[in-house]
């Protein structure tokens, strides 16, 4: 059995890759089920082969962030039943901005103050 490398957290993050069309780009919507801070597992309706390199944009759902970052596709399948393509991919860390929001994202941290976090509706109330 193989081991992972990173820490796995179970989530649903909306996704879009951005492939190169006839007439510019073409925005696939996406979403990733798992994530670490090495890849994800990512559920396309479109498929892509091993080897290709993707511009992935994931919105970030624990911590409210949208990071931009490449990602290699390691496997791929297709589920007929849903018409989905599910894509093993990883992570490819060319910007330490991407790289720190995955680690609040996985790890839970938060370097926001207490007192920011906070209602709007709180806030000004002693």
């Amino acid at each position: 059995m193989q081991r992972r490398k990173d820490r796995r957290v179970k989530q649903w993050n909306k996704t879009v890759i951005r492939v190169p069309g006839a007439l510019g780009h073409v925005e696939i919507q996406a979403y990733t089920s798992d994530i670490s801070l090495g890849g994800a597992r990512l559920h396309s309706p479109e498929p892509f082969a091993v080897g290709s390199l993707l511009p992935l944009r994931i919105e970030l759902v624990r911590t409210g962030e949208t990071i931009t970052i490449e990602a290699l596709v390691k496997w791929s399948r297709h589920h007929e039943a849903d018409d989905i393509h599910e894509l093993g991919v990883e992570f490819q860390h060319s910007a330490s901005a991407a790289f720190m929001s995955l680690m609040k994202n996985i790890h839970d941290l938060d370097p926001r103050p207490k007192a920011a976090t906070r209602p709007a509706s709180e806030l000004g109330k002693v």
